[in-house]
């Protein structure tokens, strides 16, 4: 399984501050920062949040990353995004998500690029063994090639790859999630692309899904987290 230690100690080169510097410029601070290792390759999770509506979040932190020069795409609206921020030494996988009205939190998930050859070459191939995750199934057909989970913030992170189209992925979890008590909260009409969130006591969960564009492969993401840290 893809699971996290969060005794792992990992140096990551100072070229992924902009991101930091960025988020802070615009308002966003960042609230907790750990140190994993998953499956032999090191990463590091940053949170951060602010008084920011997710689609304005979103748009002024990509605009502020290319600024800088930077491959940055971050698509989404206020119902939440998914995007990435690459350097010469680093990537960086993003998901923006709402923390209440105007309010958002940035998960993002930084890797050197040694490390994500090796991480993609353990879930290269074969399914992972699959993961329990409370009220949320796993996507039918699709293989675990990530999960990461943080105790102190009660926050997961788990993604699928699979076939078939964006559209298929939401429309399982739209009707598999409610019948396991988990209320919409938006991005149903947000177009193939955007998050959809739901509700269910204290935890939030959204489901994103993208078609890789050099693969063709479909890729689920699902984010699990408290409804505040």
């Amino acid at each position: 399984m893809l699971t996290a230690d969060a005794n792992a100690r990992v140096f990551l080169s100072g070229e992924a501050a902009p991101l930091a510097e960025v988020s802070e410029a615009i308002g966003l601070k960042q609230v907790y920062r750990t140190e994993y290792k998953i499956n032999g390759s090191d990463a590091v999770l940053e949170i951060y949040g602010g008084d920011l509506p997710p689609g304005v979040a979103a748009n002024r932190l990509e605009s502020g990353l290319r600024a800088r020069q930077l491959n940055a795409a971050i698509p989404g609206n206020d119902d939440g995004a998914t995007g990435i921020l690459t350097t010469k030494d680093e990537l960086t996988r993003m998901i923006v998500s709402p923390a209440g009205p105007g309010k958002t939190m940035i998960f993002a998930v930084r890797q050197r690029w040694e490390d994500v050859a090796r991480f993609n070459a353990t879930t290269a191939g074969g399914q992972a063994p699959d993961i329990t995750l409370p009220g949320v199934p796993p996507y039918p057909g699709g293989r675990l090639v990530y999960h990461m989970e943080d105790q102190k913030t009660k926050t997961t992170i788990a993604i699928y790859r699979a076939a078939g189209m964006p559209e298929n992925a939401r429309q399982f979890y739209a009707e598999s999630l409610p019948s396991n008590g988990w209320e919409p909260m938006g991005g149903r009409d947000g177009g193939r692309s955007a998050p959809v969130m739901y509700r269910r006591g204290a935890l939030n969960c959204t489901v994103s899904a993208q078609t890789d564009e050099k693969t063709g492969e479909l890729t689920v993401t699902l984010l699990i987290r408290r409804s505040s840290l």
